[in-house]
């Protein structure tokens, strides 16, 4: 790690309070996108009512946003590396608070889902601006303990997001769900002009094109197990995100109102496992925390499978492991994306970029394999679980030996 990195606005007078605001404006800015891909999950009925179409094609208000933000992800990381942080993610949270508005006047489905892909592109700038500012400010251990306090805060927002959206909903409508985002868009503009510095605008080093920094990436060991790593940790929680719903209701016979209580268990297990991670990087370091979090992810997860083989039933018997599983996640995922932010300091955009990228999209095809199963059978939900986290753990083994050779041959006389 260079020094300038890790000092990097501590040389501009950035003292403890102001960085106090620093975090809170981070926080804002990234969990903005975590509220609006939630938000109005209650409302799809009603959106579709109004708009006279199928709730299919308002579902496609989440694709459309799902993939413009993870696209995003490798055009904003290497934009701030050219053009600056702050103003890359000031431009960022302007076009989600319009886009918003945009949503909330849809007179068609069509312009409802155009509006989201916008918002999509504009939300990702709080993820991927927000993980290189702070790398950039609290430096490589100091920075695994901050994107793990961020992570907490973003996931219980995500949790409890639809709660307010239900009530938004029936008190005022689905179109105020998207309002309420317009206006966590305007706080987080207003705290990022507030507290991120004007250093900030400018980068610091020399910026490279935006294919050449993926270029080097892709060649780095260090970059892509880190990256693949934090991958298949964070997977598990989508895989449950979209097939728990047909075996706990479909297979256990849980009601809806009752899953809302069960889904919201898995995400207080990453909090907890965010929280511990937060306390324990500066004493044990990155690659410490992340093979702690190996030890619970791995056992989570093949406990849920002989639990499905043996088909013991009941919601808990997927839910139970599966807190554990985010747990383990909680503690990998912070320090995953700390450490593939340190490979270059010259490229912390692109590597915010790349690396966010890689973790939707693994996300996304670890999803997909769902298919391959039947719909609602707890042993497909529980092997694809274990399977990513197997993938984890692969990814940081093969990580840790390009170290130790890395490490070897540095020893080695010249």
């Amino acid at each position: 790690m260079s020094e300038l990195s890790d000092r990097s606005f501590a040389s501009d007078g950035l003292g403890p309070a102001r960085r106090h605001v620093v975090l809170l404006s981070l926080t804002a800015s990234f969990s903005l996108g975590q509220v609006a891909s939630t938000i109005y999950v209650p409302s799809i009925p009603a959106i579709a009512r109004e708009l006279h179409t199928t709730v299919a094609h308002v579902q496609f208000t989440f694709v459309g946003y799902l993939l413009a933000y993870a696209v995003s992800m490798l055009v904003l990381g290497p934009l701030s590396d050219s053009i600056g942080r702050r103003r890359t993610l000031l431009w960022g949270l302007g076009l989600s608070m319009a886009s918003s508005l945009a949503c909330a006047a849809a007179p068609t489905v069509a312009v409802l889902i155009a509006a989201r892909v916008l918002q999509g592109v504009g939300a990702c700038a709080g993820m991927v601006v927000g993980r290189a500012l702070t790398r950039e400010t609290w430096g490589a251990e100091a920075s695994a303990q901050v994107i793990a306090g961020r992570s907490m805060a973003a996931t219980l927002m995500q949790a409890f997001a639809p709660v307010l959206g239900g009530y938004v909903q029936a008190w005022f409508g689905w179109r105020m769900n998207f309002i309420v985002v317009a206006a966590l868009a305007g706080l987080a503009i207003a705290l990022v002009i507030l507290a991120v510095p004007a250093a900030a605008a400018t980068a610091r080093t020399k910026a490279v094109g935006v294919f050449d920094g993926y270029r080097r990436l892709i060649t780095m060991p260090q970059f892509i197990g880190y990256a693949l790593a934090g991958a298949g940790a964070h997977a598990g929680f989508h895989i449950f995100a979209a097939g728990a719903p047909a075996v706990l209701i479909g297979t256990f016979g849980v009601t809806p109102e009752q899953y809302g209580y069960y889904a919201s268990l898995p995400p207080l297990g990453f909090v907890v496992g965010s929280f511990v991670a937060k306390r324990l990087t500066a004493r044990l370091g990155i690659n410490s925390v992340i093979a702690l979090g190996t030890c619970v992810l791995i056992p989570a997860g093949l406990t849920m499978v002989m639990l499905a083989l043996f088909k013991v039933a009941g919601p808990m018997v997927v839910v139970g492991p599966m807190m554990f599983v985010c747990c383990g996640s909680g503690l990998i995922t912070p320090n995953a994306a700390a450490g593939s932010l340190g490979v270059n300091p010259h490229i912390v955009g692109a590597a915010s970029g790349l690396g966010s990228f890689i973790q939707m999209t693994g996300a996304a095809a670890a999803t997909a394999m769902l298919s391959l199963g039947s719909s609602g059978n707890p042993l497909a939900l529980a092997v694809v679980i274990a399977l990513a986290g197997l993938f984890c753990v692969t990814a940081f083994g093969g990580l840790l030996q390009a170290q130790r050779i890395a490490a070897a041959e540095a020893r080695a006389p010249v």
